[in-house]
């Protein structure tokens, strides 16, 4: 198994991070970037959007201004197995999905989007905001009676009036993955029907090795926050070459002349850069690719055997303490995160965390968590070992409610 935790900011022993899905462990290198931002903000001031030192690996200089282009095709481009100039760094994936639905040519005559019941609010609550907006209908897509996704009912609600539809290549609330072949298959069915496949992909991302073209996306879109490790403010999108997106939302970073000042907008002539915004915030930018670059070095196919094998040890210790695991078991459908039936499951969560035991809960039902590269089997044991604990003499229900100045598990 992979052990790359000398990469990574882990916690000291006994602790035990297990939550790769929801923010990843900072690589070591961070701190040495960040303070080549500020020396680049100092020594360059307003001349660094032109020009800075390469820090990234890119085996030639750069500039702020180029930032979400470059690290993009030298990082995002190798994750998702895309070509050059279809990929570009975005501030956030909500950021992006409402520039999708700002789009006016997938609406050419058509006003639906299929999306499913689970998916992630970014995405749900966008589409449901837009809709009154303009003439967008939501068609949400129920899960199917064991919680997971009914991918014949969402090919069988894509219709002629369909713009786009939008589908988790991992579910963020389960753990399951759509393989390769039944997302190429709903790619198929839309593109039938002259809509568009557009691919939530935050929870594959540097866990899973992903082929757009093998899939058959639009557009796939996604973070580094969580298992790729590159923190907040780093979310990415692919466009498929020669689709002819025009967001209405884009900003002057995104105009074709943006240093004419023109008094009416125009459309950059590359695709990908019409999706940016107003001026980019380039501090984050410094640390994005740092766990993808430890990531790649070891190789995506790797990762995702490690993350099996990791997962798999974990749902033998659960089926050994008779717990309800609510996440897929085959492999195909697995991905990093495992997801436990767990009764008063918030109280447990702060339990663990007591044991210096860190995984998070949702809707006081089920335990998530996710052993990753910086983990190890006697981890997942730690984790198990607590568990069955708490849950043999009921000490989480005794510990009081902990006020941890935030919403966040």
């Amino acid at each position: 198994m992979l052990d790359l935790s000398a990469h990574f900011a882990v916690p000291p022993s006994p602790a035990v991070e297990l939550r790769a899905f929801t923010h990843g462990l900072m690589p070591r290198t961070v701190p040495d970037l960040m303070a080549g931002f500020c020396a680049d903000w100092a020594e360059r001031g307003v001349d660094a959007w032109n020009r800075v030192p390469d820090r990234w690996g890119l085996g030639r200089e750069t500039g702020w201004w180029a930032l979400p282009t470059d690290l993009a095709d030298a990082y995002v481009a190798p994750l998702l197995s895309a070509p050059m100039g279809t990929c570009i760094l975005q501030p956030n994936v909500f950021t992006t999905v409402q520039a999708l639905l700002s789009c006016d040519g997938p609406f050419d005559g058509r006003d639906e989007v299929v999306l499913t019941a689970n998916a992630f609010p970014s995405v749900r609550h966008s589409a449901q905001r837009w809709d009154g907006l303009r003439d967008l209908r939501p068609v949400e897509v129920p899960a199917g009676p064991d919680g997971f996704l009914d991918l014949d009912a969402i090919a069988d609600a894509i219709t002629d009036r369909t713009a786009w539809v939008f589908v988790s290549h991992v579910g963020f609330a389960t753990g399951e993955v759509i393989p390769n072949e039944a997302l190429r298959a709903l790619a198929e069915v839309a593109h039938r029907h002259g809509a568009l496949l557009a691919v939530d992909g935050y929870h594959a991302t540097a866990s899973y090795p992903v082929g757009v073209d093998a899939i058959g996306a639009d557009v796939y879109f996604g973070g580094l926050l969580k298992e790729a490790c590159g923190s907040s403010g780093n979310a990415y999108l692919y466009v498929r070459p020669g689709l002819d997106l025009r967001p209405r939302l884009s900003g002057w970073f995104g105009d074709a002349d943006p240093f004419g000042f023109r008094p009416s907008p125009a459309d950059h002539p590359e695709v990908r850069r019409r999706f940016l915004g107003g001026t980019t915030a380039v501090a984050s930018m410094y640390h994005a690719v740092e766990g993808v670059r430890v990531l790649l070095d070891a190789g995506l196919e790797a990762v995702r055997a490690d993350t099996l094998a990791k997962g798999a040890h974990a749902l033998r210790r659960a089926d050994g303490l008779g717990l309800t695991v609510r996440s897929p078991r085959e492999d195909a459908r697995r991905g990093a995160m495992i997801v436990l039936e767990v009764a008063e499951a918030d109280a447990m969560v702060r339990w663990l965390k007591t044991q210096d035991v860190y995984v998070d809960a949702r809707r006081g039902e089920v335990v998530r968590f996710a052993p990753f590269v910086w983990n190890t089997p006697a981890e997942v044991d730690r984790l198990f070992d607590a568990l069955g604990e708490g849950l043999a003499s009921g000490a989480h229900r005794a510990l009081a409610l902990a006020d941890e100045g935030g919403p966040v598990t």
